[in-house]
């Protein structure tokens, strides 16, 4: 194993095994994404469809389980750029950060629609509240609104109106990544936001640590790719579920997640030794 070194301590392994992590899960996440569609419970959902949808939503259980793959795809697209900035030889110190962060919330959004126990009623409900944040995002109250962008948010509202569909909420986005992953989620979705949205302080931070010390680049590269790696693994074993497909692969790259963490929280145990302090934990 090619190994980053780091002078007294367990060393991380290199950044190529990160980029060949995100890429394998990635490739996990693409392929679940297009199975075929499954509603538990729906023998037929163009049957259901018929029966429920009109108007500006003339198939909802479709576009539901449709918006679960959108997500996937979405997600799986950050993690595999993710891997290869970290497999350049002089791996990004930004991009990374952003891109492990839009994995996440992608990742959250798809498991959000995607629960096997969740009622085609309840999951349709579920797509409507992110379909309605969506008009609002676009601006659809404005008074510079694009028409056509008006009629159809007001189209979809009628049609929600007219349901006796269940109520449901949607989670701000970091309780949805906590939810998703709930050892990690909320710390590492917090702490990608300075990066992400150009908080001077942590740019400044992370920059000079990385032009001053290497092994910062490969510490930041693997705690980007196991995050963003986690959040894909567990919202992919999610869809792969509702379809009702094999999920040994997603189950494969768990593994692999599970090993490399391990190697990752040894690391910063032996760093806190380092550094003098003893976490009460014992070692991984």
């Amino acid at each position: 194993m090619e190994l980053a070194t780091v002078s007294g301590m367990s060393s991380l392994p290199a950044l190529s095994e990160a980029s060949r992590l995100c890429e394998s899960t990635a490739q996990v996440m693409q392929a679940i994404a297009y199975r075929d569609y499954r509603e538990p419970k729906i023998a037929d959902i163009d049957e259901y469809d018929r029966q429920h949808g009109s108007g500006a939503m003339p198939d909802p259980l479709l576009s539901a389980h449709r918006l679960t793959r959108f997500y996937l795809v979405g997600a799986g697209d950050f993690v595999y750029s993710l891997g290869q900035l970290l497999g350049l030889q002089q791996p990004m110190v930004t991009s990374p950060a952003v891109l492990a962060r839009s994995a996440a919330e992608y990742a959250s959004r798809c498991a959000y629609l995607s629960s096997d126990d969740d009622s085609a009623e309840v999951r349709i409900s579920k797509m409507f509240n992110l379909f309605r944040e969506g008009f609002n995002d676009l601006g659809v109250n404005k008074p510079d609104a694009d028409p056509q962008m008006v009629k159809l948010a007001e189209g979809i509202n009628a049609w929600r109106s007219a349901q006796s569909f269940p109520k449901t909420s949607l989670p701000n986005y970091t309780n949805l990544v906590h939810q998703l992953a709930p050892s990690i989620g909320r710390r590492e979705y917090q702490r990608l936001s300075g990066v992400t949205h150009a908080n001077a302080i942590t740019l400044t931070g992370a920059v000079i640590s990385a032009q001053q010390d290497n092994a910062q680049n490969v510490d930041d590269g693997w705690r980007y790719a196991l995050f963003a790696s986690h959040c894909g693994i567990m919202s992919a074993g999610m869809v792969g579920v509702l379809r009702g497909v094999d999920i040994t692969p997603v189950l494969s790259c768990r593994a692999a997640y599970e090993h490399y963490e391990i190697e990752y929280n040894r690391y910063l145990w032996d760093l806190s030794v380092e550094r003098g302090f003893t976490p009460d934990e014992p070692r991984p």
